[in-house]
């Protein structure tokens, strides 16, 4: 019986007609003991519509009553068939051939004596089974038509008019039996539908794996539809085609799986599918010739297309599929495998929302977790309901024991007040709270931002904290800080020795002049020789700290030199280099034990190349790992405001533009040494100033410069005059220029075999000049010499290494002069 089914139910008029029929038997048989045998098979069919259990045997019993009480030869009881149900038929001594009669002539049920002898085909059936007689009357419920009751006998004019009223009274009782039973069966047959659909709904149901749901699917569906095979086809991902999804077909020579229908074949799948509607094909072999027989070569004969669609989706199409086909599908199967597809729908449109939800929250939690930075969430009384990975392992603890700690047990100050916490100010005064702060639990500097996050009824809900660990941001910082002071001392530097190395350049190669000059009386010899005398700047300085250094214990001894060869130097310079490094060592003794003990020793070098100072103390050392550092800037190992970290590197750099070496040797608890070497620059007494007699290099060097034309470029008239008073006496010609361009021109004009230039001047530089001269000649540019203050800068080091420039660093010796000079005519020539 197909759920819903049109058939009327029993009405309390149709259990009238009951009454009604015992009535019209009691009124006709009420004289005779007959007609109380009449009543009482009424009232006994009546009875029969609540104790019997099927229509069949109420048909039965009925048709033997009858026959026996209307004392008939033979009877026959028809209750045509429905779309759920086929036909029912009830025969008492008729033959085969009668009975065939009675079903053609069913569709048109006549009350009343068939005509006997006649010329219709029941006439002539009757008559050959030896009956003189037949009546006919049809089975109604209500207003419907649902069967016939034929009775037949072997003596003409059988039924009496009386007996023909309860004929009739008796078939409408039949009627109202047919319909109660029919009701009562659709009723069972529905409570089994939902039995059934309740167990399906939670076999599916049962699992969020989708290719477990398909296959419970088609194997719910087979059993439900009662069909031979059930199929599942799903949209795929680029709605493109139904792809096999399930199936119960077991034949391995066709995978369901690897089955396609392309949405744009017109194929009864598809067109169920795109008007969401249930199809049915009562012969597949000619609905499917056309296209790919899937299902025809799986053995199907018709199938119901039934699809699986919810308003905001469309899935697929269920496949009930029979193999063979004795009648067209009943409604009552097709609503079955509709109620199934739609169901199915639900269950995958939850399932696949399920999987989506799981896999969205495992990306969630796969990204909380996978984040550097430290995350919480907290409820609104400040407590943890949730912690990433970063954050535990920084606790050194599992994400578990880290819920239910406040947030002041992780974002505060150790012993800091609930109510002082981040939380609690994102919540009450600042929707965003981003602070930098040191956490020695979680082992280094963080900005934490705190912000209040809220239900879906945007209630407040409590907060979320993000601590992003900075530590190295914040050396990066200081270290950027510190390059930047690196770099205006640098700057500073690197212009303090230029200013400082151009008049010192004029200073210490006029004094060598001077001191080649025969026409000095002793006293202006002895003056230029004081200018050079290291042993008495290092008394001096040791004076400036000899009273502090008594009344701090410290005891000073002096291992002087007194033939100390003289050099030429800047007193002042070397006074600040000796006063550092002295300082130093003061400081150093008094922290390590309040007293000491410092050496002083100068000596040359058995070389005689350079002058060594060397100042030692008794303090506690300096580690290994500072050794390579103590004259990098700014580094320090006193206490903040006892040191810049400057005085050691500045100290070095003003020994390099000396042309000399500083370096330390220390160990920890056997003090420390500064060694201090200061090139010497060749004495020129009188007696070599006066001797005319020159040396086998010095011929060498005036056959190498004989004829030749320099060009000499520098901003400095002094220096400029320098040149020309020391290749004076040469047998070369020496031209000058005081800035790039005047340089430019002359090298336009006349062709010279040497250039010597300063690096940096106005207008135009040596830089700027050299790369002239490396374009337009191209040759001259390996004869360049560059004279420069500024050998601090990185910037000039880079452009010399990279072009392999040959240069003097100011303040120079005319000797130097003669050897750069050697190297780049030697080369050339």
């Amino acid at each position: 019986m197909l759920l819903g089914s049109a058939t009327p139910p029993l009405s309390d008029a149709a259990f009238g007609l009951v009454g009604f029929g015992l009535a019209v038997v009691a009124a006709a048989s009420s004289a005779s003991a007959k007609g109380e045998r009449e009543l009482a098979l009424l009232q006994k069919i009546s009875g029969l519509l609540h104790g019997a259990s099927d229509l069949q045997s109420v048909l039965a019993t009925a048709l033997d009553d009858i026959v026996r009480l209307f004392g008939m030869a033979a009877g026959c009881l028809r209750v045509a068939p429905t779309p759920e149900e086929p036909a029912l038929t009830v025969c008492r001594g008729l033959p085969a051939e009668a009975v065939m009669a009675l079903e053609a002539r069913a569709q048109r049920p006549e009350a009343g004596e068939a005509e006997l002898p006649g010329a219709g085909a029941l006439s002539r059936a009757f008559q050959r089974a030896g009956f003189a007689c037949c009546v006919l009357y049809p089975i109604r419920a209500g207003a419907e038509v649902v069967g016939t009751m034929a009775l037949a006998a072997r003596r003409p004019r059988a039924v009496s008019r009386a007996q023909e009223a309860v004929l009739r009274a008796l078939a409408e009782v039949l009627g109202v039996a047919v319909a109660h039973l029919r009701l009562r069966d659709a009723a069972r047959k529905l409570s089994q539908d939902l039995t059934a659909l309740q167990e399906v709904n939670k076999s599916i149901s049962q699992s969020s794996n989708i290719e477990e749901i398909t296959r419970r699917i088609v194997v719910d569906g087979k059993r439900l539809v009662k069909t031979s095979e059930c199929h599942l086809f799903l949209v795929d991902d680029r709605a493109e085609a139904l792809v096999g999804a399930a199936s119960t077909h077991t034949d391995q020579t066709l995978d369901i799986k690897n089955v396609k229908i392309f949405l744009a074949e017109p194929a009864a799948a598809v067109t169920a599918l795109l008007e969401k509607r249930v199809l049915t094909v009562e012969d597949l072999v000619r609905e499917e010739r056309s296209r790919k027989p899937v299902l025809v070569l799986m053995g199907a004969q018709a199938a119901i297309f039934a699809p699986l669609v919810t308003p905001e989706q469309s899935f697929g199409v269920l496949i009930c599929a029979d193999n063979s086909r004795e009648r067209p599908f009943t409604e009552e199967e097709i609503l079955r495998a509709d109620t199934l597809a739609h169901l199915a729908a639900i269950v995958l449109q939850n399932a696949r929302l399920s999987q989506i939800l799981s896999r969205s929250k495992t990306e969630w939690e796969t990204t909380f977790d996978a984040m550097q930075d430290c995350v919480s969430v907290h409820d609104i009384e400040g407590r943890v309901v949730r912690a990433n990975l970063a954050l535990a392992r920084r606790l050194n603890m599992a994400p578990r024991n880290v819920r239910d700690k406040h947030c002041s047990e992780i974002y505060g100050p150790r012993g800091s007040s609930p109510t002082l916490c981040r939380h609690t100010r994102s919540l009450e005064f600042e929707p965003l709270s981003v602070e930098e702060v040191d956490l020695p639990a979680m082992g280094g500097s963080f900005q934490v931002a705190a912000t209040p996050w809220y239900h879906k009824d945007k209630r407040l809900a409590g907060s979320i904290h993000v601590a992003k660990d900075i530590s190295n941001e914040k050396l990066l910082r200081q270290q950027l800080i510190q390059s930047e002071k690196l770099s205006a001392i640098g700057e500073l530097i690197s212009g303090i020795a230029h200013e400082l190395n151009n008049p010192l350049t004029g200073v210490m190669g006029y004094a060598q002049l001077l001191q080649l000059r025969k026409d000095l009386d002793d006293r202006a010899r002895e003056s230029l020789l004081k200018i050079n005398d290291l042993a008495q700047i290092l008394l001096r300085t040791v004076e400036l700290r000899s009273y502090e250094m008594k009344v701090n214990n410290i005891v000073i001894e002096h291992h002087l030199d007194p033939d100390l060869p003289k050099t030429i130097a800047d007193a002042h310079q070397l006074q600040q280099v000796f006063l550092n490094v002295i300082t130093n060592a003061e400081q150093a003794m008094l922290d390590h034990c309040g007293h000491g003990h410092l050496m002083i020793r100068t000596r040359a070098d058995p070389l005689g190349k350079c002058i060594v100072a060397e100042i030692a103390d008794d303090g506690p050392g300096i580690p290994e790992a500072h050794l390579t550092k103590v004259f990098d800037p700014f580094f320090t190992t006193k206490e903040v405001g006892k040191g810049t970290g400057l005085g050691l590197s500045l100290s070095y750099g003003i020994i390099k533009e000396h042309g000399g070496n500083i370096y330390v040797r220390s160990k920890v608890g056997e003090g420390t040494t500064f060694v201090i070497e200061i090139p010497i620059v060749a004495r020129m007494d009188e007696d070599a100033a006066i001797a005319p007699q020159r040396t086998p290099q010095e011929l060498q060097f005036e056959n190498l410069v004989r004829g030749k034309r320099i060009l000499v470029v520098d901003d400095e008239r002094y220096i400029l005059d320098f040149f020309v008073e020391v290749f004076r006496p040469l047998p070369m010609e020496i031209d000058t220029a005081n800035n790039g361009h005047t340089a430019r021109e002359k090298i336009e004009s006349r062709d010279y075999d040497l250039i010597i230039t300063d690096f940096k001047m106005p207008q135009m530089s040596g830089r700027e000049l050299f790369e002239w001269i490396q374009a337009d000649r191209p040759a001259l540019a390996e004869r360049i010499v560059f004279i420069t203050g500024d050998t601090v800068s990185v910037e000039t080091r880079s452009f010399f290494e990279k072009h392999r420039s040959r240069y003097l660093a100011k303040p120079f010796k005319i000797d130097e002069v003669k050897e750069i000079i050697h190297a780049a005519l030697g080369d050339g020539s």
